[in-house]
C-alpha cells in the first residue's frame, strides 16, 4: 500500500512538475485584437521604427485620453 500511493504522488509530481507557461522555442503568443503596427512589429528586428511604432500608437492614444486642463 505504501508502495502504491508513493508511486501515485511520483507520477503527479512528475507531470506537475513538467508543466511551465513558457515554451522550449521561446514561441511567445501574441493577442487576437493586435493593430496592424503591432503585428508588425512582432517580425522587425527590435530597434527599427516598424518595432517602435505600436510605443508611440499607445503613446498617442493615451495622450488622447488624458483629461485636459480647463474642461
Amino acid at each position: 500500500m505504501f508502495r502504491g500511493s508513493m508511486l501515485l504522488i511520483l507520477i503527479f509530481l512528475g507531470t506537475v512538475a513538467g508543466c511551465t507557461e513558457h515554451l522550449e522555442t521561446g514561441y511567445k503568443p501574441q493577442p487576437l485584437g493586435a493593430s496592424s503596427a503591432m503585428r508588425r512589429s512582432y517580425y522587425a528586428s527590435p530597434f527599427s521604427p516598424e518595432a517602435q511604432a505600436p510605443q508611440m500608437e499607445r503613446e498617442q492614444e493615451m495622450n488622447a485620453r488624458r483629461p485636459k486642463p480647463g474642461y
